[in-house]
């Protein structure tokens, strides 16, 4: 009976020849680091299957998507678990997508006849690095506030379309829930279609054209029939090549269950991402990126404040426009990465560069979490308007999570700002905040602050100066 049933869903269905072509089909023996493709697509799933669960009770409202996220986190059953499994498997798959760009670098993948699988690729890159921002952004926090804005900023920038890119995310002149709903849409509809899409038209070609096979890393391949005829043959050798399920997936499977077992055991251990104060589009919160942009902060950070508004606008215009210029600019035949030390060297570099730039933001007196409780006032000291203000600021923008005042917060790594060696001019002060010297571990909040919220810190720091050196003095 079970035989006879699913005889009749194979006819019924077609799945005979998607079981042959796509199952059953011969490939080249497969190495095991060939699994982070499939890691990739078991992550996208998880992302999916939670979206869908998440999507039941987050309401894209301005008045509401705080409270529905802390709802989720807080009151929902298992609501902690799928929004944590959320967060980290959507981590996860940034750091998958990345070292899957890496490693078909080194072997060069993007070579003929896989142009397009390449293209595709950098394409799916872009929209996970894209869906995973707007994801931070539609918890509508302080921190979420605070990265909307630090992008509409670097939107605004642009040349000729600025003004009319902002009012396309904004849906109008201002941020409101047209704004929250459009970024919503974005993030569990429009993108994930077209990943989804993507993703099945990436897959099909694989199919169609192959992975890099082993054997063409021990000979140069000039032209894309020529890798048509080496991935034929290897594919159908006896010794040296197999049948893709179950036994090729077997090899490659070990990465799926390590990247599933830490989303897991990241969701177990630190459950959902800690849900700042609701967004407050009038005040001005300290920004705090999500960890796998970490490294992007740190790199603005050290860079002059007066080139990172053009380093926002140029750098990912370079670093996608490079990828995909790459497989028309290098046309050798070399494949391998015994055979390409050059892209082997670079990437080697790059990756260090990411872990040494994220360690350093995690570990940097601006990379914890921030305090936004504004520092004590030592007694009898009554604060005239513009610097009560700035004593607000000065916690709400987490300068308080740095500096002590006063002997307040000893513990801290910044100066303390009662007991400098000499009284700071205002404009000083201001020059000092806006670009920070070489060396120093603190942000610019150059295009952070308005000139009214300037003002008023920098009152603040000024009567600060003249603070007993001691809150107990």
């Amino acid at each position: 009976m079970v035989a006879y049933a699913w005889r009749w869903l194979v006819d019924r269905f077609g799945l005979g020849p998607i079981w042959t072509k796509v199952f059953k089909r011969r490939v080249p023996n497969q190495p095991w680091y060939l699994g982070d493709g499939m890691a990739l697509t078991v992550l996208l799933g998880v992302q999916i299957l939670t979206g869908v669960a998440l999507a039941f009770t987050y309401t894209p409202a301005v008045d509401h998507a705080h409270d529905s996220v802390r709802f989720l986190s807080e009151r929902q059953t298992f609501g902690w678990f799928v929004r944590g499994l959320h967060y980290w498997s959507g981590g996860l798959m940034v750091v998958m997508i990345v070292l899957h760009v890496f490693r078909q670098v080194i072997l060069g993948g993007y070579k003929s006849p896989r142009e397009g699988i390449w293209l595709i690729g950098v394409v799916l890159l872009i929209l996970v690095i894209s869906t995973s921002f707007l994801g931070y952004v539609l918890r509508w926090d302080d921190r979420g506030m605070a990265g909307l804005k630090v992008a509409l900023t670097i939107f605004e920038r642009i040349p000729l379309v600025g003004d009319g890119l902002v009012r396309l995310v904004q849906g109008g002149p201002d941020l409101s829930t047209i704004t929250l709903t459009r970024l919503y849409a974005m993030h569990v509809i429009f993108i994930p279609i077209l990943i989804m899409a993507l993703v099945a038209y990436h897959l099909y070609l694989i199919i169609l054209l192959g992975t890099t096979a082993p054997a063409e890393h021990g000979e140069h391949v000039d032209t894309g029939a020529e890798q048509k005829q080496v991935y034929k043959e290897q594919a159908e050798s006896p010794t040296e090549g197999e049948v893709f399920f179950p036994t090729a997936v077997i090899k490659i499977a070990p990465w799926s269950v390590v990247a599933l077992g830490m989303a897991l055991i990241l969701t177990l251990t630190n459950g959902a991402p800690a849900l700042g104060p609701p967004a407050n589009q009038q005040a001005t919160s300290h920004p705090r990126e999500e960890w796998w942009f970490a490294w992007y902060s740190a790199l603005t950070a050290l860079m002059p404040a007066a080139y990172a508004p053009t380093f926002h606008i140029l750098f990912p215009i370079v670093l996608f426009g490079g990828l995909v210029l790459l497989p028309f600019a290098d046309r050798g035949p070399a494949r391998g990465w015994r055979h390409r030390p050059i892209a082997t060297t670079i990437v080697v570099i790059l990756a260090t560069a990411l872990i040494g730039l994220s360690s350093w933001r995690l570990r940097s007196p601006f990379g914890g979490e921030a305090s936004s409780a504004p520092p004590p006032i030592p007694r009898g000291i009554v604060l005239a308007e513009d610097a009560r203000q700035g004593h607000q600021l000065f916690g709400r923008f987490g300068c308080v999570s740095c500096h002590p005042i006063a002997g307040a917060g000893k513990e801290k790594i910044g100066t303390d700002l009662a007991r400098l060696e000499r009284i700071y001019s205002q404009e000083e002060l201001r020059s000092y905040i806006l670009a920070p010297p070489a060396g120093v571990a603190m942000p610019s909040y150059a295009g952070r602050l308005t000139d009214e919220e300037m003002q008023q810190l920098t009152a603040f720091v000024m009567v600060v100066q003249t603070f007993p050196r001691t809150q107990g003095d």
